[in-house]
């Protein structure tokens, strides 16, 4: 604990009215030194005249603010000369306290036969601080952080009380690729049903709609646009026949009632999107289920195998505005490319030995996304052909929310490759990691 130590002069007083005018400029007595006390109690009487020190403790915050120290008057000379200064607030706690009050001494009376100068009052105490507000708030992956909470209080004048420091925590951040977009269907009556439907795009297009047995119209779904490939139609994706073994391409069961379905089909049988009339039929389906069902509009996806990979790229390139990402096993360049310069999430799936789309295509829609994506280039290992393995690599330094993952087979063109001795396709259970992590 520090206190004050005063020291009593005899000067005359001549030499005394020069230095009280110094004391009193400085804020403080004429010849007390004045030190911080803990108790913030009055400083001493001067000789021959009573003074009372500033009485300034301040208030500390509710949580952890520091009460403000009280100045203590140096000894008064000559009439008791003894404004006392003011003491600082508390600052506020790390929660926001309250700041202290400010200190308001009283200046001291003259002493008998002494000057009958009053003291000089204190100094007005200093605002507290104000406290910061809450810590970034829960919900996004990368969630904003909070605000700050209220601003510096300025100090009272003549030692008024001080302002009050921060008000209450800021409001948590919004969420970042977690955040969620509630589609127009979202809290109304479902009226579309499972099973095929008929759309007019340029004409009667179909396709298949599967939603979960338990769902639920308050909450938005991620929604998957399966294509299925040249020759084969909507039933086998939704059903699982031909070239996949599962429905829509094994995500299904993977997806746990968790996700909407749609196996649109294709005009003759496939997907030469001329004009930009497959991207289209895809608007018209996405405009019709995001009205009648719940749908979460930030977690679109689109995938496909051979003709169908080659439908979701030109999905990618059009639509990477509506589409969170996009998935192609054994995909080309076949159905176009209107835009594609804007990222998004991108994986593909290629046979090194695949006999139909060679693997050196897919390599090049994979290096065109690891360009847009903003991913560090590089030349991943493939395993041999034929040798009953595969490999995957996730590219490095992409933007944000925009990966890119790439996974080669030794096999030929095959939506659900199997390594040596599996009797299950590893194929959709990456698919299904690649999606799920949005």
């Amino acid at each position: 604990m520090m206190r004050t130590t005063g020291r009593n002069s005899s000067k005359a007083l001549l030499v005394v009215v020069p230095l009280l005018g110094a004391a009193l400029f400085a804020g403080c007595a004429l010849e007390g030194d004045v030190v911080p006390h803990d108790d913030g109690n009055a400083g001493s009487s001067g000789t021959g005249g009573s003074a009372m020190g500033g009485s300034a403790s301040g208030s500390g915050g509710s949580t952890g603010g520091l009460s403000g120290k009280g100045g203590t008057a140096g000894a008064g000379a000559l009439g008791g000369t003894s404004g006392a200064t003011g003491g600082k607030g508390g600052g506020a706690g790390t929660t926001g306290g309250g700041s202290g009050t400010g200190g308001t001494p009283a200046g001291g009376t003259s002493g008998g036969g002494g000057l009958s100068q009053g003291g000089s009052s204190g100094m007005s105490g200093m605002g507290g601080v104000a406290g910061f507000g809450g810590n970034s708030g829960a919900g996004g992956q990368n969630g904003g952080m909070a605000g700050v909470g209220g601003g510096m209080a300025g100090g009272g004048a003549g030692g008024s009380t001080a302002g009050a420091a921060g008000s209450g925590a800021g409001a948590g951040g919004s969420g970042g690729s977690t955040s969620t977009g509630r589609s127009a269907g979202c809290g109304t009556s479902r009226t579309l049903t499972d099973g095929r439907k008929t759309i007019q795009s340029g004409g009667n297009r179909e396709y298949i709609l599967r939603v979960p047995s338990n769902y639920d119209n308050n909450h938005p779904y991620r929604l998957i646009i399966a294509y299925h490939w040249l020759n084969g139609n909507a039933s086998q994706v939704a059903e699982g026949g031909g070239s996949t073994e599962d429905p829509y391409y094994g995500l299904w069961d993977l997806a746990d009632d968790s996700t909407i379905f749609v196996a649109p089909e294709g005009l003759n049988a496939g997907w030469a999107n001329s004009g930009g009339q497959d991207v289209t039929l895809t608007d018209a389906i996405l405009d019709q289920i995001q009205d009648n069902l719940c749908i979460d509009t930030t977690r679109i996806f689109a995938t496909g195998f051979s003709y169908g990979a080659g439908m979701s790229y030109a999905i990618a390139c059009a639509r990477a505005d509506v589409f969170r990402g996009v998935v192609l096993y054994a995909g080309a360049q076949l159905s176009g490319c209107s835009g594609g310069n804007t990222p998004i999430a991108y994986m593909h799936v290629h046979g090194v030995n695949d006999s139909v789309l060679s693997v050196s295509g897919g390599r090049q829609l994979r290096d065109h996304y690891v360009m847009v994506n903003g991913c560090t280039a590089q030349n991943p290992t493939d395993p041999g052909g034929n040798s009953g393995t595969h490999t995957c690599t996730s590219y490095q330094g992409c933007s944000a929310g925009h990966p890119v993952r790439w996974c080669a087979h030794g096999g030929d063109h095959n939506p659900t490759e199997k390594d040596s001795g599996q009797n299950k396709s590893w194929v959709p259970g990456e698919a299904w990691e690649f999606i799920s992590q949005f």
